[in-house]
């Protein structure tokens, strides 16, 4: 579901469109906020599903919870959060064609095929021993050799 920052200091709002974003002044943030009072990498904020993660990246005035000033924290529908001097309410939207957190998937073990044997041979104790690339020799394909 879209979430959006809703200025209650007189500034626009905040879409907060992507998954992970990141405030502040300098020109490479998702979302810029031109003001002295904001540092230029200020904070960033991440969408997991119900509520959002808010994070200081060590910015000069911070961020605020409710009026509380916090490193990193979770906003909740209507928290109301500062950064710098400005101020949003946090606010979730109902539509229909909202946009949804993809949730991780799994992983499963694949099916060993029957005549396979598992490939293993003198070079898996030297990759688990080793702190650098080690290159290994090229397959052979039982099929292809007379």
């Amino acid at each position: 579901m879209p979430v959006e920052l809703l200025s209650l200091s007189g500034g626009p709002s905040i879409p907060l469109e992507k998954p992970i974003l990141l405030i502040g002044r300098h020109p490479e943030c998702d979302i810029q906020i031109d003001s002295r009072k904001v540092s230029r990498r200020h904070c960033c904020i991440a969408q997991v599903s119900d509520y959002l993660i808010v994070r200081d990246l060590g910015s000069t005035n911070g961020i605020r919870i409710n009026g509380v000033r916090v490193l990193e924290g979770r906003l909740k529908q209507n928290d109301e959060l500062t950064i710098g001097g400005n101020r949003y309410q946090v606010c979730w939207s109902d539509e229909p064609d909202a946009i949804e957190v993809p949730q991780p998937v799994p992983r499963q073990k694949p099916e060993p095929a029957g005549h396979l044997e598992p490939l293993t041979g003198p070079d898996d104790d030297l990759l688990e021993n080793c702190e650098e690339p080690v290159p290994l020799a090229e397959p052979v394909d039982p099929l292809s050799a007379s």
